[in-house]
């Protein structure tokens, strides 16, 4: 029996893109895409089902070639909201409430 991990608990979306490809391409994506990213097959699937709580990040350049291929943004791969900030919000950095919440140390 598989147990199916539910998208919202991992940190980016790739698997998500790669199943709304055809099967054919869903088959050459996974299997060239990591050629394209230079890693390993195996490190690539790791990106696939990647936790949020685990340490394991793609670096922003393997993220942007998979982008590329997707036709999206690198802010499309990531399973999280990406905080705005303007120059009132980094005035305030100093504020413990917003160091707290951006989960920064002083």
């Amino acid at each position: 029996m598989t147990i199916e991990m539910n998208d919202s608990k991992r940190k980016y979306c790739i698997l998500k893109y790669l199943k709304k490809l055809p099967y054919h391409e869903y088959a050459i994506a996974k299997r060239k895409l990591p050629i394209a990213c230079k890693v390993s097959k195996r490190t690539f699937e790791r990106w696939l089902y990647v936790t949020k709580t685990e340490r394991l990040e793609v670096s922003a350049d393997k993220l942007a070639i998979i982008a590329k291929f997707f036709d999206c943004t690198i802010e499309d791969l990531l399973n999280h909201k990406i905080p705005k900030h303007n120059t009132h919000t980094l005035k305030r950095l100093h504020d413990q409430k917003l160091i707290k919440q951006l989960n920064l140390t002083k």
